[in-house]
């Protein structure tokens, strides 16, 4: 079994946020599964079953805040035991430019609070990364949080969407036992 999370913050407020580009990728992934998300209380998330070749693949969107991710993937991971063999994360990354796309295995969360708590909440357990680039402040006295928290412009979603569907795909080849060179090779800019 693969798990796929998509970070982000639920409600019509961040719908259009650049901090959302996780949900957006997890969205793309349903609609291109046909499958449909369903609430689970327990695991702090909306889910979605998908059948990929055999296997089954959880798409799960957390309820909880972006910075209390790792409290939906700690509840998925554990619902499941030992029985999950991946885990694969869509995460906005504001240290990469609007257009491009970074395929990890491991690393530091780079800052991102949503990582910090899927990494504070499951241990040492590896993930992987998929990070849709939204870019930094273009003015330096604007901050982080306010930068995040704001919406894409038309021009910025342009450069993004392509890499959103990139993510999709990236994950789907993924799924599919692509190897992970293979993947990032492709990908990665």
């Amino acid at each position: 079994m693969k798990v796929i999370v998509g970070l982000g913050n639920l409600g019509a407020k961040y719908a259009k946020n650049r901090h959302n580009a996780g949900f957006m990728a997890i969205d793309k992934l349903a609609l291109r599964l046909n499958v449909k998300f369903s609430l689970k209380q327990n695991l702090h998330a909306f889910l979605a079953v998908a059948n990929v070749e055999g296997q089954k693949v959880y798409l799960v969107k957390p309820i909880t805040m972006m910075n209390d991710s790792g409290i939906a993937v700690k509840a998925v991971l554990d619902y499941f035991g030992g029985k999950i063999n991946d885990l694969i994360v869509f995460v906005d990354d504001i240290d990469r430019d609007y257009g491009q796309l970074r395929i990890k295995k491991a690393g530091a969360s780079g800052g991102h609070n949503g990582l910090k708590s899927i990494e504070a909440n499951i241990g040492s357990r590896e993930f992987l990364r998929i990070r849709i680039g939204t870019g930094r402040p273009a003015h330096t006295a604007q901050s982080v949080i306010k930068h995040v928290l704001g919406d894409f412009t038309q021009l910025q979603m342009e450069l993004v969407k392509p890499k959103i569907d990139d993510a999709v795909l990236a994950a789907l080849d993924l799924i599919q036992g692509a190897a992970l060179n293979t993947v990032t090779n492709r990908y990665n800019n």
